[in-house]
C-alpha cells in the first residue's frame, strides 16, 4: 500500500472514530491516480491462498492416535480444485504491473537502480525477518521440549517463504526486464523463457540429474524463467499491450486452457498445480513448469475481462476500505497464516477439543467452516501484535553499493532456501538457527539494519 495508506494505519491506532468516519479517512488516504483493481487482485488472490492452506492440512485419526496429513495426497480427486486455487500467477503479474510503475517513478526521481532495489528489497524482507526472528528459535525449541505432542510441525509456517525469495529474485531483475519490454521485445522474451522452461521440464520428466528434496534439480531454473515470463506479461499490462477487447481476453483464455489440456491431458504433465506434500510426486508449482504459464495465461485473460465492473465496484467507499486496509498488511497475513493454523491446530489435538474423524468424509468436511473461522481469528490477532512492522522503512542512509546490494539479497534468498530445505529434508531444527543468521546478516548487510526491525 501507498505511504499515505501505512500513515494512516499508524495513527488509527489511537483514532476512536466510528465506522462511517473509517470509510472517510481510507478514501482520503487514497492517491487519487491508484489502481484499486490491482490491489483487490492482490488482496483476492492471497485470501484465497491462505484459506485453501488451511484446508488442504488435514488432521484425521484413522487408528485413534491423531497423525497430520496432506488433502491432495489422501484424496487425490481433489487435485483439479489447484487448478482453481493455484493463485500465485495473480501475484506475480500484477506484481509486473507494480513494479514498472514504481521503477518508473523513481527514474522520474532521480533514483539509482540500486537504491531502488534496496529500498523494494527492505520493504519486501522486513516483515519476513520479523517472522523467522520469532519463529525459528520457538521451532528449535519445541524441538527439544515437545516435538512428540505435535502433531503439525512448526516448520510448516515456513513454506510462504519459497514466495519471498521467488519474488526478491524476480523483482531485482525489473530494471533489466523492463528495459527488455520497453525495447518491444516483451514477447520474443516470453517464448524464449517458456521454451527453455519446456525443456527443464523434459529433463525433469526423465529424471535427469540429482534430486534436492523430491524433485530434480533440473528443474531449478524454472523458478526464475516462469516467474520472470509472468511479470513481464505484467509490465506489458502496465502499457496496456495485453488484449483490451472481450474477443481478446477470451481468446487469452481459451488458449492457455486448450494448452492446460494438452500439456496435462495428451502430454504427461502432472494435473496438481501444488506440491503434493508428503509424497515425490511431479507438480506444476515446485518448480514451476510450462503448464504453470498457461493456467496465467488463462488467469490474466479472466483478470482482465474483470477489470473495468471490479473498477467501478471498487469505487464504493465500503468496498474500497475493506480491499485498502487487508491489503495494507498483506505480507503479514501471508506470513503469519501457517503460523496461526499450526498453533491452532496443535493446542485444539492435545487438548481434544475437536473430535477427530477417521478419515476425509463428510463430517471433516463440515467441521473446515470452524477451523477456518478460528485459524482466521488467531490470525486477525497475530496480525494486530505484529502488523506494524509491515510499514515502509527508509533504508539505511548511506548510498546503497551495488555489490553489497546483490550479496546482502544474495545472502537472505540463500538463508531462506537453507530454511525451505530444512522443509523437505531430515535435519534437526537447530540447523535453521544458521539459516536465520544468515537471513539476518544479509539483511544487515542490505541496509535494513538489525536496530531498525523493531523500531
Amino acid at each position: 500500500m501507498s505511504g499515505s495508506m501505512s500513515a494512516y494505519l499508524k495513527r488509527q491506532a489511537n483514532d476512536k472514530g466510528g465506522p462511517g468516519g473509517l470509510v472517510e479517512r481510507v478514501e482520503a488516504a487514497t492517491d487519487q491516480g491508484r489502481d484499486r483493481y490491482l490491489d483487490f487482485v492482490r488482496v483476492a488472490a492471497i485470501l484465497m491462498v491462505i484459506v485453501g492452506h488451511w484446508v488442504v492440512r488435514v488432521v484425521i485419526a484413522p487408528e485413534g492416535e491423531p497423525e497430520a496429513r496432506y488433502l491432495l495426497d489422501i484424496a487425490p480427486d481433489w487435485q483439479w480444485a489447484s487448478l482453481i486455487w493455484q493463485v500465485m500467477p495473480l501475484i506475480f503479474l500484477v506484481g509486473g504491473t507494480l513494479n514498472a510503475k514504481s521503477w518508473r517513478r523513481a527514474q522520474s526521481e532521480g533514483m539509482a537502480r540500486m537504491a531502488w532495489v534496496q529500498k523494494r528489497a527492505i520493504r519486501l524482507l522486513r516483515p519476513a525477518m520479523v517472522l523467522l526472528f520469532v519463529l525459528i528459535p520457538l521451532w528449535a525449541l519445541a524441538d527439544v521440549f515437545v516435538a512428540d505432542a505435535l502433531v503439525i510441525d512448526p516448520g510448516i509456517a515456513l513454506i510462504p517463504l519459497w514466495f519471498i525469495a521467488a519474488y526478491l529474485a524476480v523483482m531485482a531483475l525489473t530494471p533489466f526486464t523492463l528495459a527488455i519490454h520497453e525495447k518491444g521485445w516483451s514477447v520474443p522474451a516470453i517464448v524464449l523463457a517458456i521454451a527453455l522452461a519446456a525443456g527443464a521440464d523434459g529433463l525433469r520428466w526423465a529424471g535427469v540429474g540429482p534430486v534436492v528434496g523430491t524433485q530434480p534439480l533440473v528443474g531449478l531454473p524454472n523458478f526464475l524463467l516462469t516467474w520472470v515470463a509472468i511479470q513481464q506479461l505484467g509490465h506489458m499490462w502496465a502499457d496496456d499491450r495485453l488484449p483490451n477487447t472481450p474477443g481478446g481476453q477470451i481468446g487469452m483464455v481459451l488458449a492457455g486452457g486448450s494448452a492446460l489440456i494438452v500439456l496435462i491431458g495428451m502430454a504427461g504433465w502432472p494435473l496438481t498445480m501444488v506440491p503434493v506434500e508428503g509424497t515425490d510426486l511431479p507438480n506444476n508449482a515446485a518448480p514451476p513448469t510450462v503448464a504453470l504459464f498457461a493456467l496465467a495465461i488463462v488467469q490474466t485473460g479472466f483478470a482482465l475481462m474483470a477489470q473495468d465492473p471490479m473498477r467501478r465496484a471498487l469505487k464504493h467507499p465500503v468496498f474500497w476500505t475493506v480491499i485498502a486496509l487487508l491489503g495494507a498488511r498483506m505480507m503479514t497475513l501471508f506470513l503469519w497464516h501457517q503460523v496461526a493454523m499450526v498453533v491452532v491446530t496443535n493446542i485444539a489435538v492435545q487438548m481434544d477439543w475437536v473430535p477427530l474423524t477417521e478419515t476425509v468424509d463428510a463430517r471433516w468436511w463440515s467441521q473446515q467452516p470452524a477451523w477456518v473461522l478460528v485459524f482466521a481469528i488467531v490470525l486477525a490477532g497475530l496480525v494486530f501484535a505484529v502488523g506494524r512492522f509491515e510499514q515502509t522503512k527508509a533504508p539505511h542512509g548511506k548510498s546503497p553499493n551495488g555489490p553489497a546490494t546483490l550479496w546482502g539479497i544474495g545472502m537472505a534468498g540463500g538463508g531462506i532456501a537453507g530454511l525451505l530445505w530444512l522443509g523437505v529434508a531430515e535435519q534437526p531444527p537447530a540447523i535453521a538457527l544458521s539459516f536465520l543468521a544468515l537471513c539476518l546478516a544479509g539483511y544487515g548487510v542490505l541496509g535494513g539494519l538489525w536496530g531498525r526491525l523493531f523500531r
